[in-house]
């Protein structure tokens, strides 16, 4: 499995498109207050994967700079956004944007804030931004409140491969914090639920980079594990996987 951040995606980009959640619309609700839509203000989304998260705030109008380094990721992205004349597409990453000095009003990371190195990235947004750029960072957070949820993410830490090691979950808040240091970010939680079939959760879990491909000697046991987890909490054919929406909001200095 590939290590970097970039490629270890390029074999999931189309489960990650098929299967990955959506975002809370009372999060992006909550975001466009903070951004005249339809203005000459500009977003840019970095490491927007296949384009997810970009297709919900595209529709605010402002122009989106769709920053993303991988290629099957970023080809998913152009075919998802192709309505959205608001979109440019750019092959950078958060350490190096190559986007044009002062030229961002509003900078989000969606699901991807982990993989950064967060002192470059910190220079290279200040770069692109303009006076009172504001930075979001915004993660869908798994909940293992309910018996399900607790059968599932036992059953990703046994079989991922490095999941405490790239998961969102292994960056402490303090991190996020001293990013925005000197300043402190305004922090939100949303809710939201999924009602998955098999074939979805199946989908969803093979999408996590931290999971065995089907050239992996237990790749066949893990999917037979997790259909019997689908089995045993199943309710109509579909199980329940919640999550909660963290987003932090601020001006970086």
């Amino acid at each position: 499995m590939p290590k970097d951040s970039v490629s270890r995606f390029s074999h999931r980009a189309v489960l990650y498109d098929q299967f990955r959640p959506h975002y809370p619309p009372e999060l992006v609700a909550f975001l466009k207050e903070h951004i005249v839509p339809d203005s000459e203000q500009v977003v840019a989304d970095i490491a927007a994967g296949t384009g997810i998260f970009t297709e919900q705030i595209a529709q605010w109008g402002n122009t989106v700079f769709v920053v993303e380094p991988n290629r099957s990721m970023s080809r998913l992205a152009r075919r998802r956004l192709k309505g959205f004349k608001n979109c440019i597409f750019v092959n950078g990453t958060a350490e190096s944007t190559d986007l044009p000095d002062q030229s961002v009003d509003l900078v989000v990371s969606a699901q991807a804030f982990h993989w950064f190195d967060l002192t470059k990235t910190k220079h290279e947004f200040k770069r692109i931004g303009r006076n009172n750029l504001l930075v979001a960072v915004v993660w869908n957070l798994r909940n293992t409140d309910s018996p399900f949820e607790q059968a599932y993410e036992s059953l990703i830490y046994k079989y991922g491969i490095d999941y405490l090691n790239v998961s969102q979950r292994r960056m402490d808040t303090e991190e996020v914090l001293s990013f925005f240091a000197p300043d402190s970010p305004e922090y939100r939680i949303f809710e939201h639920t999924d009602f998955l079939t098999l074939t979805q959760l199946r989908g969803r879990m093979l999408s996590y980079s931290f999971m065995p491909e089907e050239t992996s000697p237990v790749y066949e046991e893990m999917l037979e594990a997790m259909t019997v987890i689908f089995e045993r909490y199943q309710q109509e054919g579909r199980v329940r996987l919640s999550y909660r929406s963290r987003l932090f909001i601020g001006g970086i200095h």
